[in-house]
This record gives structure tokens, sequence and C-alpha cells, in this order.
């Protein structure tokens, strides 16, 4: 691999882990402003309504003005979020700096992706799994990072923040000496695309997603009854690491098989999680990440993202945005009303109500899945006679 695209992957790595930097702290920041579980959730949420205007009105934008000016600006934005929490720790700038945590996302990922690929030699695969493993690293590693230092000494500006600040700077100047490539031009804005057939493997990572948002926003209150909040970031580490480890195997798997292992695994991680989180057993609550993980980011994900990518024809590219639409809706709103559910009637049982939830639709999703299967069975019985 070739200097450009190690620091091609190192940028993605950089600008994703400061994503969740500050996620083992959100307990500790939101009873110092006197926030509950629901305004937790709007400000974790920030990050999403960063990142979606990005995906959806910018989608073009490296084929505009070439992929190395974007990618240097996805890095200005994920320095200046980490460096803004580091100057005034607190809720309000944390709003601020999750917003600019979802540009620099937003404006990284997909150039990141095509940018590998060109400098790959068009090998597409090779980049896709890059991106998977350097993002997933990022997004876990960021938290859990944080966690390992807060366990050493507790304060509301650890030594994580600056050292991640420090090599993103540091990266910064490195990209600049990357060569500029001409830009190829295309249109700005992509809308998504719904082909018929994608609502299940919308909904269905829309759901898995969900449990991500609880496991930064909700469960960490429930954590804090038995003193356990620095393990976030390890549990959602384990969400993101099992989940890029699974996929090799999800990846041998059609489509709806894949989804199907899905199902099984969200509600049975998700179970052990909050079982965990309530009784305070910490083995609990991470079996319950890393099981929930192999399906948030491994079996659903895979699994959908292939199903959309077989239904879109050549309208692939804004498909699978509108995939990642319904992923990061997930993502985001489920979290804000359940945080402001558990305000009124306690965490604990919150997260119950979701988990009941989350039991139902899945029930529906595959009832659904199995009709949708058993369709496309007869109509190709019906091409063969033909």
């Amino acid at each position: 691999m070739s200097w450009q695209a190690i620091a091609v992957s190192i940028s993605l790595l950089l600008v994703t882990a400061a994503v969740n930097l500050e996620v083992p702290l959100y307990r500790t920041y939101a009873e110092v402003a006197g926030f509950g579980n629901g305004l937790t959730a709007v400000v974790f949420a920030a990050y999403v309504a960063g990142l979606l205007p990005v995906l959806l009105l910018l989608g073009g934008i490296s084929d505009r003005i070439g992929r190395k000016p974007v990618l240097l600006i996805g890095l200005v934005f994920a320095a200046l979020a980490t460096t803004l929490v580091i100057v005034h720790p607190t809720m309000s700038v944390l709003l601020v700096a999750r917003l600019c945590q979802g540009i620099g996302v937003g404006l990284s990922v997909g150039t990141g992706t095509a940018y590998l690929a060109e400098l790959l030699d068009g090998a597409s695969d090779r980049a896709a799994v890059a991106v998977t493993v350097m993002t997933s690293l990022g997004f876990g590693g960021g938290a859990l990072f944080t966690s390992a230092v807060l366990l050493h000494h507790q304060t509301l500006v650890p030594l994580s923040y600056w050292i991640v600040l420090g090599l993103t700077l540091a990266c910064l100047v490195w990209m600049t000496q990357l060569p500029p490539k001409p830009a190829i031009g295309g249109r700005l804005v992509r809308s998504p695309y719904f082909p018929k057939g994608s609502v299940i493997p919308g909904l269905a990572i829309a759901l898995a997603w969900a449990v991500t948002g609880m496991v930064i926003t909700v469960i960490p209150a429930q954590l804090a009854h038995h003193q356990l909040t620095v393990w976030t970031g390890l549990a959602l580490f384990l969400v993101n690491g099992t989940g890029a480890l699974v996929q090799p195997i999800a990846r041998q798997l059609t489509p709806p098989r894949s989804l199907l292992v899905g199902f099984g695994l969200l509600p049975l991680g998700y179970g052990l999680l909050v079982l965990g989180a309530a009784l305070g057993v910490l083995p609990l609550v991470l079996l319950g990440a890393a099981i929930a993980g192999s399906a948030c980011y491994g079996f659903t994900y895979l699994g959908g993202l292939a199903k959309v990518s077989e239904l879109a024809g050549n309208q692939r590219a804004r498909a699978v945005s509108g995939y990642f639409l319904c992923a990061y809706l997930g993502f985001g709103i489920p979290s804000i009303v359940i945080g402001f559910l558990s305000d009124r009637i306690g965490t604990l049982n919150a997260l119950i109500v979701f988990g009941m939830l989350i039991v139902v639709l899945t029930l529906v999703l595959v009832s659904a899945l199995w009709r949708q299967n058993q369709r496309l069975k007869g109509e190709n019985c019906l091409k063969a006679e033909v």
C-alpha cells in the first residue's frame, strides 16, 4: 500500500475517532449541566444533524472540487470539534462539537472510500475493506482510549483529547503533501433512492443502529448506578469491533440469510446488555455489546447493504445513500425518544420498553422477509416454467 493510501486511511481513523472520544464523559458533562437523558440524547444526535445534510446535499462535492480538499476540510472539522471540548468541556459546547464531527465524517468517509479506490488502482473491494477496518477502529477506539485514560485519572479533559488532537493536526499537515488529482465533475446533490423491496433492509439497519445509539446515550445512565460508566468506551468498542470481525462471515451468506442472523442476534445482544446494566454485571454488559455489535455492524449491516445494492440496478450510489439515511435516522431519533422517556419512567423501564419494541419489530421484519422470499421463489418458478 502506498504512503498516500496509508495517509488517507489514517485520516479516516482519526476523523471517526474524534466522534466518540467524549462518550465516556457524556454522563459526567450532563450531571454538571443538570441535563437528563433526553437532553443528553439531543446533544448526541447533533452528530446526525451535522452529517445528514452533508450526505444528502454534498454527496458529489469531491467529484466537483477534488478528493484532497474535501478530506482536508473533514480533518479540520474533526480537529475543531476536539479543540472546542478541550477549551470548554460543557454540554453546550459539546453540542456544537457534535455538529462539527458529523460534518467531518460526512465529508470524509465517502470521499476517502473513492480516493482509496483510485489510489489502489480501482480495487474498490480492497478500499471498502480498508475503510471498514479504519472506521470501525475509529468509532470504537476513540471511546476506548478515553475510558482507558479515565481509569487512571478522572478529569473533564483527559489526555486522550490532546493526543487525538495532536495526531489529527499532524495528519492534516501530512495530507497536504498528497499530490492533487483533477476533479472529475458530476452533480453536487445526489438525492437518495429507495428501490422496491428496500423497506425491510432500511428498517432493519435503522433498528440495529438504534441499539448503538442506546449504548452511547441511555445505557451509561443505568451503568452509573453501579459505578460502571467508565466502561462505556469498552462496550462501544465491542459494538463496533465485533461487527467488523464478523463481516468476513457475513459476506459468505446470502443477503436474506445474513439479515436473518442479524435479526436473531440483535434482541439477544440487547437483552444481555440491559440485563448486565440492570444487575451491574460487567461481563454481561460486554457480552451483550459484542453480540449486538455483530448484528449492528456485521450481519444486519452487510446483509441489508448487499440487498439494497442488488435491488438498485444502475442507481446503486443513490440507493446506498438512502440506506444510510435510514441507518442514521435510526441512530439518532430513537435515542432522543427513549432518553426523554427514561426521564419520565426511569432509565431501566425505558430500556425494557425499547427491548420489547425490538422484539416486536424483529418478528414483523422476519415475517415480512419470509413472505418476500416466498414470493420471489414463486416468481422464479413461473419464469422457469415459461
